[in-house]
């Protein structure tokens, strides 16, 4: 085991409910330098800063969803490079006219996404900006 570069000789007995109980070790997993319970505890008393690591549940949903939205309009980018490039290829006009028009709903479905993707900036931003 490892050495602590500090001894502490004096020990003091605290007693503690289960709810602070709870709270203190839910405190020492999101702490990032305390290792046990009495070094946190000596931090919190002497008034350290105490580091705490915390994570949004609430944004991994939103993470998804614009991940979702980015894979689905780049897919989008790619049908539409697909149906541009054999209409630039196409010789007579018919050809070309055909593409033109199987291009349209793919710019459509565009729009709707964008709009997608501003709903939920907008509602991300309502959580983030002061009210």
């Amino acid at each position: 085991m490892k050495k602590r570069a500090v001894e502490y000789p004096i020990k003091r007995t605290i007693r503690f409910t289960e709810n602070e109980d709870a709270e203190l070790g839910k405190l020492l997993q999101k702490s990032t330098y305390c290792q046990t319970l009495s070094e946190l505890i000596r931090d919190m008393l002497f008034k350290k800063d105490i580091t705490v690591n915390t994570y949004d549940a609430s944004l991994h949903e939103v993470k998804l969803q614009l991940a979702r939205i980015r894979n689905e309009l780049q897919a989008i980018g790619v049908n539409i490079n697909q149906i541009t490039r054999y209409f630039h290829t196409a010789v007579d006009s018919e050809t070309r006219l055909v593409y033109a028009e199987k291009v349209l709903p793919h710019y459509r479905k565009v729009e709707g996404k964008i709009e997608e993707l501003f709903t939920t900036l907008s509602q991300l931003s309502k959580r983030w900006l002061p009210k």
